[in-house]
């Protein structure tokens, strides 16, 4: 049996309880925003206190669906790639590091993104839960370390581009202003659906500057 064929069996086979502790590894989504009507690559990374051998899960957004995943993350820099079943619902994503020039040092890394589209019929202020579940975990020795399993988000957000002119400027700066406060209906300054356009929402533009919003 290859080395390959070895840890894809590994993955497959084996299911470790995911609990908080002092060491071992983190598995965490990211908390992303998005503009309705955007597609959004959320980052899935790992926190280790070893070199990472494998690792597998599978990824739920509540309601909306993985298109693609992308092996983006630094332990994929030669060109391999991990097994996925996107698109899908509950993708499942599988990697195995399994030559040395591979290898990456302990530490904060990202892994993969979740290519994910958010609908733009979705009510701004909308938090789109990213589940993890069936998390496996191995450092480079075959060793099973402690792990911690750390769900994200997608919060979604109206458009910055408040004059429709296809890109964030000045002007959409000026027409915050002038809508600044607590409004009574949906404004599209309002870009995060709290009922009143504040710093929040200036923040949200500013983020969105010189992009379609």
């Amino acid at each position: 049996m290859s080395n390959h064929t070895l840890i894809a069996s590994l993955l497959l086979a084996s299911s470790i309880p995911a609990f908080a502790g002092d060491g071992g590894a983190i598995l965490k989504v990211a908390n992303v925003n998005a503009t309705r009507g955007q597609t959004v690559a959320v980052p899935v990374g790992a926190e280790t206190m070893d070199i990472i051998g494998a690792f597998g899960f599978n990824a739920m957004p509540v309601g909306l669906s993985v298109d693609e995943v992308l092996y983006n993350g630094p332990i994929f820099s030669n060109g391999w790639e991990g097994w996925d079943t996107a698109p899908s619902d509950n993708v499942r994503v599988d990697a195995a590091c399994i030559f040395t020039e591979d290898q990456i040092a302990p530490g904060d890394h990202p892994l993969v993104g979740l290519v994910i589209e958010v609908p733009d019929f979705l009510e701004p202020g909308t938090v789109i839960p990213i589940l993890l579940a069936n998390v496996q975990f191995f450092n480079y020795d075959f060793s099973i370390p402690t792990l911690e399993v750390i769900d994200g988000s997608i919060t979604v957000f109206r458009t910055a581009d408040l004059n429709g002119s296809g890109s964030v400027e000045a002007a959409d700066i000026g027409l915050m202003i002038a809508g600044w406060g607590a409004v009574k209906k949906s404004s599209d300054a309002d870009l995060n659906g709290d009922g009143v356009v504040n710093g929040l929402d200036l923040g949200r533009l500013l983020d969105r500057w010189a992009t379609e919003g």
